[in-house]
């Protein structure tokens, strides 16, 4: 499974936003918080995301075993709350927490990020749905 124009941030990314990340993220025509944008492939073993970030302007690549993620949840927490994106209900974030060997991190994501009727939207609940059935 594929998903371009995917968004991706770190929980620190979201802790240590400033505040033009975050008017930014609160313009309708702009996209939610994140740092990274690419591409996110997730296979029965592996999820893999390349593309760039946008903070160092550098190419970025991401990979975690599927075995390594230890919770997936669809909607807003306490680091990625409502507060911290121009969100509709129906524009979740999907926090991944996962263990890379020398502890735990947790990313959030917006697969395939895009506007349908001038709203933003992503495809979220399928890759939550997918991953889940993995």
């Amino acid at each position: 499974m594929k998903w371009k124009n995917t968004l991706l941030a770190y929980e620190n990314d979201i802790n240590n936003r400033n505040l033009w990340e975050w008017v930014k993220a609160h313009t309708s025509f702009m996209k939610p918080l994140h740092r990274y944008d690419g591409v996110l492939i997730i296979s029965k073993e592996k999820i893999i995301f390349t593309g760039e970030d946008k903070k160092d302007n550098k190419v970025f690549n991401f990979e975690i075993s599927v075995a390594d993620i230890t919770d997936i949840y669809y909607g807003f927490d306490e680091v990625f709350s409502r507060w911290e994106d121009r969100a509709a209900p129906w524009n979740k974030p999907l926090r991944l927490k996962y263990n890379n060997g020398r502890g735990s991190n947790t990313i959030y994501l917006f697969a395939n990020f895009h506007h349908k009727h001038g709203m933003r939207t992503s495809s979220n609940k399928e890759v939550y749905k997918n991953l889940i059935d993995l």
